[in-house]
């Protein structure tokens, strides 16, 4: 949430620009720059509005893998049915899903 308090667009919502050239020669130029100030407003405001959508949609599917994540490292066994100690890759994928969960936060951070 701090790209919405922030003010710093993602990159898809960057891109959008809702304003067009207005004809001065057909309005005077206080109306056109109203005008073109109020496009800059809609525009801001789109981005903020796409922004945080995209923060929720994102923020419930970090909730959702990592709720999966979650229950498989739980579900993991200790030990192998072969006779191989199964410690290692449960480690190993502890690890790995810590690393990754960790750069979640930062993204959102």
């Amino acid at each position: 949430l701090k790209r919405v308090e922030y003010d710093l667009p993602r990159k898809c919502t960057a891109k959008v620009d809702l304003s067009f050239k207005i004809d001065e020669y057909i309005i005077n130029q206080d109306e056109a720059q109203a005008t073109y100030n109020q496009m800059r407003q809609i525009t801001k405001e789109f981005q903020t509005q796409a922004m945080t959508f995209c923060v929720q949609a994102l923020a419930r599917e970090n909730e959702l893998l990592s709720n999966e994540i979650k229950r498989i490292i739980e579900d993991f066994p200790q030990d192998n049915d072969d006779g191989f100690e199964a410690e290692p890759g449960y480690a190993a994928f502890k690890h790995y899903y810590n690393l990754r969960e960790k750069r979640l936060n930062l993204c959102r951070g």
